[in-house]
C-alpha cells in the first residue's frame, strides 16, 4: 500500500467551505437503492451552486446487505435493486444514470463513466477503469488552490483507485463521502464503507480532505413521506413521476420489512428510545409511512452550510 504524508494545516485550509459555484463530480451506486437518483438530479438542478462535471457509477453488490441484515439468498435476489457482484452494480448503476440524464433532458455523452469492476483487493493495487482514469485527469488539470470535489454516495473504490493511481491528486481534491457511523457509535458497519474495506482505510489514512458523513443519527434523518411524493412530485415532471414511484415501491407492505429486520439483527440498536413491547404493537415496525434518503447528505452539504454543524 502506498505511504502518504500527511500535513495536518493543508487539510483544515482545504476543507474551509468554498464559496461560489463549485466543481464537482459525483461517484454513486445508483441502482444500489432509490436516495441516490435524488442526489443526482438535485445536483444537476442546482446548477448555481454546483457544476457538475461529471457522474461516476461505483461498484455494489447486494451480498453485502448480509453483513446487516439475517436474510436469505433466496430473499435477497427478490430485491428490486439486486446486484450479484461488483461488475453487475456497476452496470446497473451506470444504465441508471443514463435514464436519470434522459428524463432530465441532459447529455451524458463525456459526462458519464463505468466505474471498478470489482473492489480493490489485499494487494492495495487499484482497479483501473474509465472513472478512475477521468478523475486522475480532472484533478491534475486544476489549477493550485483550485479544488474538485467529490460527492461520493457509494463503496468508495474509484475514489481510492484514482488516488493509487496518481497520488498527487490528493492535494487537489476534497471528497464528501457517505460512510459509516457516528464515532460514538458501537459499530462502523454501513454499507458503502464496509463493501471494500481496503478502499476505505485508504480513504481514511491517505491524507485526502475528507467531509465524512455518518449515517445513523445523521444523514438517516432525511427521510421522504408518501404524502410528500403525491404531492409535490408523482405528476409534475416525468422525472418527479420516477423518483416518487420508486420510492413508493418501498412502501408495499408486502415487500421485506426492513426496519423489523433491522432491529434483530442489532443495527439500530441504542438509535431506538421505543420500548419492544410497545413497538411491536405498530405495523409501522415492517411497512415504513416514510423512506430515508440518506445521499442527498452530501449535495445539501456543498449547497448551504446553514444545514448542518460540522466539526
Amino acid at each position: 500500500m502506498t505511504s502518504f504524508p500527511i500535513d495536518s494545516a493543508k487539510i483544515i485550509d482545504a476543507l474551509q467551505y468554498p464559496d461560489g459555484i463549485v466543481d464537482v463530480v459525483i461517484d454513486t451506486d445508483a441502482y444500489n437503492e432509490v436516495d441516490d437518483q435524488f442526489a443526482i438530479a438535485w445536483a444537476l438542478c442546482s446548477s448555481e451552486r454546483l457544476n457538475v462535471q461529471a457522474v461516476y457509477a461505483a461498484p455494489f453488490c447486494s451480498k453485502a446487505i448480509q453483513t446487516l441484515l439475517p436474510i436469505s439468498e433466496d430473499a435477497l435476489k427478490g430485491f428490486s435493486h439486486y446486484a450479484g457482484d461488483p461488475a453487475e452494480g456497476m452496470e446497473k448503476s451506470y444504465q441508471e444514470i443514463l435514464k436519470l440524464f434522459s428524463l432530465m433532458g441532459e447529455d451524458p455523452a463525456g459526462r458519464v463513466f463505468r466505474g471498478s469492476d470489482r473492489y480493490i483487493g489485499g494487494d492495495g493495487l487499484p482497479v483501473d477503469s474509465e472513472v478512475a482514469r477521468d478523475l486522475v485527469r480532472r484533478a491534475m488539470a486544476r489549477k493550485s488552490g483550485d479544488r474538485l470535489y467529490i460527492l461520493a454516495i457509494g463503496a468508495i473504490t474509484n475514489v481510492a483507485s484514482a488516488i493509487l493511481m496518481e497520488p498527487e491528486i490528493v492535494d487537489r481534491i476534497t471528497v464528501v463521502w457517505l460512510g459509516g457511523q457516528p464515532p460514538h457509535y458501537n459499530s462502523a458497519v454501513e454499507f458503502n464503507l464496509m463493501q471494500d474495506m481496503t478502499a476505505s482505510r485508504l480513504l481514511l489514512d491517505c491524507g485526502v480532505p475528507l467531509v465524512l458523513i455518518p449515517c445513523l443519527g445523521v444523514s438517516s434523518h432525511l427521510a421522504v413521506t408518501q404524502p410528500e411524493l403525491d404531492t409535490l412530485l408523482i405528476g409534475k415532471s416525468r422525472l418527479g413521476s420516477y423518483l416518487g414511484e420508486i420510492v413508493k415501491e418501498t412502501f408495499n407492505p408486502a415487500a421485506l420489512p426492513m426496519s423489523d429486520r433491522f432491529m434483530k439483527a442489532g443495527y439500530l440498536r441504542s438509535m431506538d428510545d421505543v420500548p419492544p413491547e410497545i413497538a411491536n404493537c405498530y405495523a409501522a415496525r415492517t411497512a415504513a409511512w416514510s423512506h430515508i434518503i440518506c445521499d442527498i447528505s452530501v449535495v445539501g452539504y456543498l449547497i448551504s452550510p446553514n444545514w448542518c454543524a460540522s466539526t
